[in-house]
C-alpha cells in the first residue's frame, strides 16, 4: 500500500477508533491486510503531525491536529496551481473552473479560508461559484487567487 493510502486509512481508523498506542495502529492496519512496523507508524505519526488527547476512557488517544485557516489556506493554493482551469469574477460573485473531480475539495478549502466574507457557496463537479457579502471582499479574494495561482 502507498503511504498516501495508508495515511488516508490511519485518518479513517482515527475517526472510528480511540487508539491510545502505535501497536494499536499496527494491529488495525493488519486487520486491512496492511502489514506495517511499529516503525513505520511512529514516521507516519509524525508526519501526519498527530497528538495525543484525553480519551473518554481515561487515558490519551492519537488526534489529528486542528487545522489553522493558514494550513487551509495553503492547501487551497497548492490545489489552485494543479486543479484550476480559470477563474473569473463578476459583482460579488467568483467562478472556479477546475478539472473534473476537484472542485468539492477546492469548494470545502474555500468555505473554511473565506467564511467571514462569503455569503454562500455552490459547487459541482467541475466548477466552485463563490457568493460574497460584499463586492469588495470579493474583488480582493479573486485578485489574491490570481495571483496565487500562477
Amino acid at each position: 500500500m502507498r503511504k498516501k493510502d495508508r495515511h488516508r486509512l490511519i485518518t479513517k481508523l482515527l475517526t472510528e477508533h480511540e487508539i491510545e498506542k502505535q501497536e494499536d495502529f499496527v494491529e488495525l492496519l493488519r486487520n486491512y491486510s496492511v502489514e506495517v512496523t511499529q516503525a513505520t507508524v511512529s514516521r507516519d505519526i509524525k508526519e501526519l503531525k498527530l497528538i495525543k488527547v484525553p480519551a473518554a476512557s481515561g487515558g490519551y488517544r492519537y488526534s489529528l491536529p486542528a487545522e489553522t485557516p493558514e494550513d487551509s489556506f495553503n492547501r487551497l493554493l497548492r490545489l489552485l496551481k494543479t486543479a484550476c482551469l480559470g477563474i473569473d469574477q463578476m459583482d460579488k460573485m467568483i467562478i472556479v473552473k477546475t478539472i473534473p473531480g476537484n472542485a468539492s475539495a477546492i469548494g470545502n478549502l474555500s468555505d473554511k479560508c473565506f467564511k467571514n466574507e462569503l455569503f454562500g457557496l455552490l459547487n459541482d463537479d467541475d466548477s466552485v461559484l463563490m457568493i460574497f457579502k460584499e463586492e469588495a471582499a470579493c474583488l480582493a479574494c479573486y485578485q489574491r487567487l490570481q495571483q496565487y495561482r500562477q
